[in-house]
């Protein structure tokens, strides 16, 4: 049975629907789905067929930098006596304390990836970028906070 007489003569990936240049190419440039196999029998949606995870390196990179932001402003609170640059999060340390930012700080981390995960379940290429950028915005506060303290010197102890 050839490809066309699979698939039904279409020329869109039976798992994700993104439309093909070719059916006999092996796998899908969109979801990986091998054409060679037989039509997948769906017992769920489409959505909830996909992997667990579907970024899981650029997740860890995102709690690296997420970690390495709240490690830094404790060191600018509580070592070089600096303050908080982000309002809302300076809001939280005043009312609640640093646990509960820190509890801020990864629930945003979650969030982020729960929306990636969405995302990425509905247009794979879009989903990736949004997890990239996400990382990007979550290590930019490291390397600011880390280019001002280059500039500072660490305080006397003692």
């Amino acid at each position: 049975m050839s490809a066309e007489e699979r698939y039904g003569g279409s020329k869109k990936c039976p798992e994700c629907g993104e439309t093909l240049a070719r059916l006999d190419s092996g796998r899908c440039p969109e979801c990986g789905f091998d054409l060679s196999t037989e039509i997948p029998r769906r017992r769920y949606p489409r959505f909830l067929s996909l992997p667990p995870m579907r970024y899981p390196s650029a997740y860890v990179w995102l709690v690296f930098a997420s970690a390495l932001d709240v490690i830094l402003t404790y060191l600018v609170l509580y070592y070089w006596e600096g303050f908080e640059a982000n309002p809302i999060a300076a809001a939280v340390i005043a009312q609640k304390g640093f646990v509960w930012a820190i509890a801020f700080k990864f629930a945003l981390v979650v969030l982020s990836i729960l929306v990636c995960e969405v995302v990425g379940r509905l247009r794979d290429r879009d989903g990736k970028r949004l997890a990239v950028l996400c990382v990007v915005i979550a290590a930019l506060p490291v390397v600011y906070t880390l280019t001002l303290l280059s500039w500072v010197p660490p305080p006397a102890v003692g």
